[in-house]
Formats: structure tokens, sequence, C-alpha cells
């Protein structure tokens, strides 16, 4: 079996045969026999191998082709929108174990992601939501010190991101069901009206919680994710992938340096403002930032990075005074 795809100037090729390997791939990690395997190449001038997708038996390997699709969906999303790569140290390749042991759940470990006690009947829903979560691992720059729902919260993070892009990617015709594990777009509109909406929308409201923000419990976790989902919808990936690649370390805080230094970075930043009123972090405050005239910024005397503006346009283009 061989599948290609062109999409935004990236050309893929997923090879692979429902036919066990002559001699199975033993996993570095568990040690458990692997027969069948997917391989996905990016197709530049010398193809490059991209993932490898493992399945210990012939029923799974149906999901194993759907899951290195998906994973290179997801590929070209990080890479276009956030300028993100796989790790050279790795050679870029990242390689999936779909395991039927273990507890359910799933793994990431340097260039390794497991799925654990998986089968044929795992709900699609399900299938997507662990490989986002573990690609955002792998892929997503870390922020760590969490104490729940877990110490890590990229993979979180990935896991909602792909989910809105991906809907995206679905109701613009650029991928289809099987893209996504066979999951239909009403649920991923479910999906991303409970998971990621609501931070969007609290963060646009309030803007940044300081008492949360400092919380190293789920209402931290939480504030952490909201303030990334915002600052991609309101501000663009291309500004956030540019906080996540200079944040510099792996705290929330240094997360938060890196996105005041992107946003400092361009003369003219735009913004897409979600409601009005709406929120806006802009460092150096109405003292460094120009709005049009029909456009009225705010300050908050405890926040002095962030602005309440008050527009009734869907995007604004903010002037840097000193620029």
């Amino acid at each position: 079996m061989e599948w290609w795809s062109q999409v935004a100037g990236f050309r893929f090729r997923i090879v692979g045969t429902p036919e066990p390997l002559r001699t199975p791939v033993q996993d570095p990690l568990h040690g458990g026999h692997y027969a069948y395997r997917v391989q996905g190449f990016l197709l530049e001038a010398t193809p490059l191998l991209l993932i490898e997708v493992f399945a210990p038996s012939q029923p799974l390997y149906p999901l194993a082709e759907r899951a290195c699709q998906l994973l290179l969906h997801c590929y070209e999303l990080a890479r276009t929108r956030l300028g993100l790569d796989h790790p050279l140290q790795y050679d870029r390749l990242l390689r999936v174990f779909l395991s039927r042991e273990g507890q359910a759940g799933g793994e990431q470990q340097a260039n390794l992601l497991y799925l654990y006690r998986v089968s044929e009947s795992l709900p699609p829903a399900e299938w997507l939501r662990e490989l986002t979560h573990e690609y955002g691992h792998f892929i997503l720059p870390p922020i760590n010190s969490f104490k729940e729902p877990e110490a890590w919260a990229n993979g979180d993070l990935g896991e909602r991101l792909f989910g809105l892009w991906l809907l995206e990617a679905y109701e613009a015709n650029q991928i289809g069901s099987e893209g996504v594990m066979g999951v239909e777009r009403s649920a991923l509109v479910r999906y991303v009206q409970r998971k990621v909406q609501p931070l969007i929308d609290r963060m646009a409201c309030e803007g940044l919680s300081q008492a949360r923000w400092r919380s190293r419990r789920r209402e931290g976790y939480e504030e952490y994710l909201a303030l990334a989902l915002y600052a991609e919808r309101v501000y663009g990936a291309e500004r956030l992938g540019r906080a996540m690649r200079i944040a510099g370390g792996v705290e929330p805080d240094d997360f938060l340096k890196g996105l005041r230094e992107s946003l400092l970075e361009v003369p003219h930043l735009r913004v897409n403002l979600l409601r009005n009123p709406i929120w806006l972090l802009l460092p150096g405050g109405t003292r460094r930032w120009r709005a049009p005239t029909n456009t009225r910024l705010t300050p908050d005397p405890k926040r002095p990075d962030w602005l309440l503006c008050h527009s009734r346009q869907p995007t604004l283009l903010l002037q840097q005074e000193n620029a």
C-alpha cells in the first residue's frame, strides 16, 4: 500500500503492507515484538523518513496506517504554523508502538511514542486524543513543574491545538475522516467546544489571572493552556510558535516571557478581536502601542501589560510607538 498527499506545499508518502515483516522489530523500551510496520515519508529532494508506526498483529495494521496519516498531518501543522520540526538528534524520526499490553494510556520517551492496551474497539475519538496528546509531548517545547493533572503540559496543549487545527482542515475539505482516525466532524466540533473554546473565551474575557498562573495545580495548568490557545487565536500561530522557540526554559514564566518578546518583535501587530471588549496582552501598555482612532485601549492598573480593548472591528493593526 502507498498513500500520498500534498497540502500547503508538503508532499508525503505512506508505505506499508498488511503482510508481516520477515524479522519483527523489537521495541527499545519494553522489548515487545512488532511484525507490522507503516512508514511515513516527507518527499523532499531526498525522501525523509519521519514516522514509523508498529503494530503487533494484523488486525491493528489498518489503525497503524491511520495513525501514520494523522501524525503526518500534525507534523505539517506544527511545521507550517509554529515553525517546529522533529528533533535533529533523532534524525527527525518518530517511532510509534501500538501495544496491546500495559495500562490503557500513552507514553512518550525521547523519539518513542507508545499507546497501551489498544484494540480495534477503541473509539476513534480516543485514538485521536491519545495520539495528538503524546505527539504534543514530542514536538512542542515542554512546559513543566505542574503537580496535576500531569507535570508536563505540552501534551495537553498539543491535543487541543491539533484538535482545533484538524477541525479547520476538515471544514476546509483538506482532510477527511480517514485523516483523523475516522472521527466525524461533529465529534471534532464537540471536542473544540468543550475543551478548547472555553479556555480561549475566559482569557479573552478576563485576561491572565495571577492567582491561577502561580498555582502548580490544575488551575495553573489550565491557565497556561488558556494563554497559549488564546495567543494562537488572537495573535496568530506564528507569534505563538516564536514564543515557544525563544522561551528559553520550561517554566510557565519562561513561556510568558517568550510571548512578550514575540509580540514586541514586530513593528505592527495584527490582533484578532474575539469579543468586544477584549483583554489584550500588549507589553509596554499604552505608552508603547498606538491603536486606530476608532479603538480605545484602557490599561489595568494592576496588570500594566493587559489592556481592555473596545472596538467594533474584527481585526486591528497595532503599531509600536518606538518601533
